[in-house]
Order: structure tokens, then sequence, then C-alpha cells
């Protein structure tokens, strides 16, 4: 374990044992994917709970949040939507271009957190930690050659929906192995040298088991093959195999 992921897991034991004494909830900034699993940890040590928003119902990067009691309501958390736009007609600043420029006023990477395309074009949502918000917009000007219009958000906008395509296809199980070779149409020892290689992750974490049990909702990326969502378990078919509709995103 590297020395700053010693300080992040000190960081939310800190945060988790402060809400089991004050009664009062405390929140992190934003966590890596693979850290929510520590912050579970945390939590169930001190006694408390742990639950977790990022601005929108698909967030990846999220703040947690330990509380004794009930979670907090979403208005709680100490997080702010900025709405970025620019003019299409001139440029169209990409994910990373976003990123790079947001990253470039040497903000701490937990100060942010997801960067979604707006539904309306030519715009984005940044989510961003609630003490950084003015900074950021009074300091984000362009990003790219597109020049940037940055003001803080009330309400979420409509987001564009993911990118991709639906298929149903008919699995063993819920075994990992079963459902990554049905979702990318490989054989079921292809899916297991994936996996044993290290090259699935489920929900931003490294499996290398592929009778690992899969639940609706988990996200699975592949390398070299892209991401894909459990959407649903339908149940067995007359022969009785086990239907299931997976969403696969196209980048």
């Amino acid at each position: 374990m590297s020395a700053a992921s010693e300080l992040e897991i000190k960081r939310l034991r800190e945060l988790a044992l402060r809400a089991a004494y004050t009664g009062q909830a405390a929140f992190t900034r934003f966590l890596e994917p693979p850290m929510e699993r520590e912050a579970l940890a945390a939590a169930a040590a001190a006694g408390v709970h742990a639950a977790f928003f990022g601005g929108y119902p698909d967030a990846e990067r999220r703040i947690a949040a330990f509380c004794a009691d009930e979670a907090p309501a979403e208005a709680d958390y100490p997080l702010a939507c900025l709405e970025l736009r620019w003019n299409p007609k001139y440029a169209c600043p990409g994910h990373r271009d976003l990123l790079g420029a947001v990253m470039g006023l040497g903000l701490e990477r937990d100060a942010t957190g997801d960067i979604v395309p707006c539904a309306v074009e030519g715009s984005a949502c940044l989510f961003a930690h609630r003490d950084v918000e003015s900074y950021i917009c009074a300091n984000l000007e362009a990003a790219g050659r597109a020049a940037l219009h940055v003001r803080a958000l009330e309400q979420l906008p409509a987001l564009r929906p993911p990118e991709g395509t639906q298929l149903r296809a008919t699995v063993s199980s819920e075994r990992l192995d079963a459902v990554v070779a049905a979702g990318l149409k490989l054989s079921r020892s292809e899916a297991q040298r994936l996996i044993e290689s290290g090259l699935v992750k489920r929900n931003h974490i490294v499996e290398q088991r592929g009778d690992q049990r899969l639940e609706e909702g988990d996200l699975l990326s592949v390398r070299g093959y892209g991401r894909m969502k459990i959407i649903e378990f339908e149940g067995r078919t007359r022969k009785g195999r086990l239907a299931v509709r997976i969403f696969r995103y196209t980048a």
C-alpha cells in the first residue's frame, strides 16, 4: 500500500470516528471508486453508516458521508454543480480537454468529481467540492481552443444519456466469466483468461475470480474491449438458462 493510500485510509477512519462521537455527518472529499470499499470498512469499524453521492445517479467519483443515523439529504453534501458552456460552432472540447483545464487550475483531484455532457449541445456539468466552487467559476476560462463560461447551478440540468447498445443474452449463472463471455461474445475460456490476467474490473476494482457472482447495477470494464453494465437479471428461460440485459458502452 502506498503512503498516499495509507494517509487516505487514516483520514477515512478519522471521519468515521468523528461521526460516531458527535452524532453528526462527516463528509469526505471526492473518492476514487476503489476507495469506497475502504470507506465502508472504516464505517463498520466505527459503528456508523456510509452513504455516497456524486451529484447524479450514475456518478463514478462520489463523496462519502459517515453518519450515525439517517443518511444526509443530497442537498447537505458539500457539492456544487457547475455548468461549463462553450460555442460549439468554434470548438468542441472533449472530456480530456475539460479535465485538463480544471486540473490546470492547480486543484487536487479530490476537489472535483465527474464531468458529464449535458443534453444541450455545447455544455457539460462539472461536479466540484463546495470549497472550490468560487475559485473554479472565477478562474476556469478555456479548455483547449474553446472559451468557457462557467456558472453554478441550483438544479441538475438534463444530462446526455450514455452512448451504447443494449443487448439481451442468456448465461448459465451470474458468474463473472459467464457474463463477460456473453457480453463480449467470447468463449468462456477466453473470458476466464482475461479475468485471470487482471484485465477485468468490477465496479472499478480488479476482479480475478471468474466465479464471482454479479449483481444488477455492476459495472464491468475489460481492458481492450470497453465497459458494460448489468441492467437486469430477468430470470430463467425454459431451458434453464438465466436471461440478462446488458448495456455496452460505445466509449
